[in-house]
């Protein structure tokens, strides 16, 4: 995406119609023109660290699912570990639940 993907219509103040865009002085097109960039580039950052806190949570759920199917195994398997198991996948999932909270602030 480049900075004019973001101009708006022609209808609009920043085209080029009266008071649009080529109406201003060629340092007031490069200001308007760094501000949109920033603008854009704010925008795909977050769209970035959007996606990856999905990619986490993502995997996360996959892990205390599988982690859970385990703890579950290992009651039948060994019941006297139970209390143990429970508080690992218990830590598990609260320390990645944390991490998911701070990814992206």
């Amino acid at each position: 995406m480049n900075i004019t993907e973001l101009m708006p219509t022609r209808s609009a103040p920043l085209s080029g119609g009266a008071g649009g865009l080529t109406q201003m002085s060629i340092g007031m097109q490069k200001l308007t023109r760094r501000e949109v960039e920033h603008v854009q580039s704010r925008a795909m950052v977050a769209k970035l660290v959007e996606d990856g806190r999905a990619y986490l949570a993502n995997t996360m759920l996959e892990h205390v699912g599988a982690l859970t199917a385990l703890e579950q195994h290992l009651i039948t398997v060994a019941p006297l570990g139970e209390a143990r198991y429970r508080e690992i996948v218990d830590s598990y999932t609260i320390g990645a639940g944390a991490a998911l909270r701070r990814w992206g602030q």
